[in-house]
């Protein structure tokens, strides 16, 4: 064991013939390195100069024959070591060079400015130094991850370069631990990073081509006391000889109006035993006359006109996909007998991935404009995206008509780092405003907004604090959630469950926190949710992991919280960027509450009636949401073909 002073740092690293860790004196500002040989009875040690006007020390690695001092700045070290050629030999630092390595990488801090938290690790590989940065809000004495960037270092350019797969690299990440393996070795087919967290007895696995993270908890029943989980790598080195061998590890304009029709073909997944099932059985369709089907055609939605194409071959040339708005009735196009669909990017942000969890989970896909390519989902509402690019640019987009509508980019000194966006009506509507609102200080919150016909985005600091009857100062907390507009507001719930409202009016703003309305009685909340049913507002509540869930009703006359057990014949479909509660389109989807998290690559759901979590034809049910995927960049959309009279128009410019 080693004891060491509150004043010192030390970082220790372990290469194949030395073992050695940095010891830093902060007072004196002096470092020293020490080294120890197998077999040798004591340490040996050397003063490190000409690092004074370096940053913290953060980890020390050994790559390629050369140690490493990486740093929390720019600027680092790189040391030369020489190992003695015989036991009376000593290692000896042949050279000390310092070097910058310059960062580009943007898009670090996912909602919120002065509380998010970001934490850094270096990890070598056999060919490669990565970084890891890992983004965090903290909940309590939860941390939840926002955002992780990974970066590589290009020794040519000696800059860091954004990472957008592992290929057959695998990371593990700890407290104390940052270990690479290939996949081959662990009989991985793409490269991933694992890491745990503190205060949790789980780990997680991030996909970085998905954008996703995977929450597991093997060890769900654990008594305590117990401390949070450390990577270990139980290595077997074997040799040949005295040859050492390695280590084994045990729509926008009228010529794209089909595109989107024959992209969803392409990428619907209807070949399951299920449906293959469901074909056969549908058989006496094929005896059906032509001039029935075409018929029946004219009363099908767009998504269930694209099935009606998949019954037989000849469907296909009687019902072409460049001219399926001839067939879909007006009523359809915006159908309200369809589910919201869950939407992401995959494959670099070039094609969206939707998944129908009314059609046993069907996945569709549509290739995504070049334009917006890269870009960000931040808020979904009646069929459109709101999107972020970069850090100052924002789309509306129609992923069903291909409709894109550019606003005004952000002010220079407000780059996007909203908690919350939201916007109040259709875009190509006159009265459409955008609303989006973060923590800032203790005491305030940011916002932003911007209305039909604005040229720029109008920024604030406003006062967040409010005092609840017969108790102390409180202040309100932005959460990852989207305000929500109703009786021509933006409502916004916080952390803790309470509620903010905006207005934008003709002779201003206002921004208040009803303190009269007590918050909800219940347990530590992990995450909220807003949403609007049959024009009432209810929150959607959630304890650590999804361990507990109550839903809770705004009464407008009392101003109360009041509780709801039962939703009834509806449901409610939650994420951070859009939440979305309607009356169920079947019956089995009647009184859940969907999540954006796919377990065995379909939708999970939460159950009132049984108080568990499922997912669809699985027998597996949970009382928490472990053992899911959920992807930091989705949102849940409603399926809209309505074609707007102007396919594109100037956002800054009154109707």
């Amino acid at each position: 064991m080693v004891v060491v002073a509150p004043e010192m740092m030390i970082m220790l690293v372990m290469v194949p013939l030395l073992l050695s860790f940095l010891v830093q004196e902060e007072e004196l500002e002096r470092t020293f390195l020490c080294i120890v040989n197998p077999g040798d009875k004591e340490w040996k040690t050397q003063r490190i100069t000409d690092i004074y006007d370096l940053e913290d020390l953060h980890s020390m690695l050994y790559f390629k024959g050369k140690m490493y001092i990486m740093c929390k700045g720019n600027d680092h070290l790189e040391i030369d070591v020489q190992h003695g050629s015989s036991e009376h030999d000593g290692d000896k630092i042949l050279s000390i060079r310092k070097f910058q390595v310059s960062d580009y990488i943007g898009g670090y801090t996912v909602g919120g400015i002065f509380d998010t938290r970001m934490e850094t690790y270096y990890v070598e590989s056999f060919d490669e130094i990565f970084r890891i940065k890992k983004v965090i809000l903290t909940r309590g004495v939860y941390d939840y991850v926002t955002n992780m960037v990974t970066a590589k270092l290009d020794f040519s350019s000696m800059f860091w370069v954004d990472v957008k797969r592992l290929d057959d690299h695998v990371l593990f990440l700890s407290q104390s631990a940052a270990l690479c393996c290939l996949t081959k070795e662990l009989g991985f087919t793409q490269g991933c990073v694992y890491f745990t967290q503190l205060e949790e007895m789980s780990f997680y696995k991030y996909d970085l081509e998905g954008k996703s993270i995977m929450l597991s908890v093997p060890c769900p029943d654990l008594p305590q006391p117990w401390l949070s989980p450390e990577w270990i790598m139980i290595p077997t080195t074997f040799r040949v000889g005295d040859k050492r061998r390695g280590t084994e590890c045990v729509f926008g304009n009228s010529g794209d109006r089909g595109d989107s029709m024959k992209e969803m073909e392409k990428g619907a997944n209807l070949n399951t035993d299920e449906e293959k099932k469901d074909i056969e059985e549908a058989r006496p369709w094929v005896t059906l006359g032509d001039d029935i089907v075409w018929s029946i055609s004219s009363y099908l939605s767009p998504l269930d006109y694209m099935h009606l194409r998949a019954v037989r071959r000849t469907y296909r040339s009687v019902f072409p996909v460049e001219n399926w708005r001839r067939f879909c009735p007006t009523r359809s196009l915006k159908t309200t007998d369809l589910s919201p669909w869950l939407v992401f990017a995959k494959d670099n942000e070039a094609v969206y991935n939707f998944i129908n969890p009314m059609h046993n989970n069907e996945n569709y896909l549509m290739s995504i404009p070049e334009l917006l390519k890269g870009s960000t989902i931040r808020f979904s509402k009646d069929g459109w995206l709101l999107l972020s690019k970069g850090y100052y640019s924002l789309f509306f987009y129609n992923p069903f008509t291909k409709a894109i509508v550019k606003l005004p980019d952000l002010p220079d000194d407000n780059n996007y780092q909203f908690r919350g966006i939201s916007f109040s009506s259709l875009p190509t509507s006159s009265d459409c405003s955008v609303f989006a609102i973060s923590n800032y200080r203790t005491d305030e919150v940011s916002i932003a907004f911007i209305k039909r016909g604005d040229e720029m985005w109008t920024c604030d600091i406003l006062d967040n604090v409010y005092l609840p009857p017969g108790k102390k100062d409180i202040a309100f907390e932005p959460t990852l959630n989207c305000p929500v507009f109703s009786r021509g507001a933006f409502y916004c719930l916080d952390l803790n469950g309470s509620l903010g409202v905006f207005k934008l009016e003709e002779n201003g703003i206002t921004w208040d926190i009803l303190s009269m309305v007590p918050r909800p009685t219940c347990g530590f909340i992990y995450k909220s949710y807003l949403v609007e049913l049959e024009g009432k507002l209810l929150s959607v509540l959630l304890g650590h992991f999804g361990k507990w869930v109550r839903i809770f009703r705004l009464d407008m006359s009392a101003m109360v919280w009041v509780e709801v057990e039962d939703l009834g014949r509806h449901v409610v479909f939650i994420s951070n960027t859009s939440c979305i509660a309607t009356v169920a389109p079947t019956s089995r989807m009647e009184n859940k509450i969907y999540f954006s998290r796919l377990q065995n690559e379909k939708v999970l759901f939460f159950s009132l009636d049984s108080g568990k979590y499922h997912s669809l034809d699985s027998k597996h049910y949970g009382k928490d949401y472990s053992n899911s995927t959920e992807n930091l960049r989705c949102s849940w959309i409603e399926p809209n073909w309505s074609e707007t009279r102007q396919p594109s128009f100037d956002w800054s410019q009154h109707l």
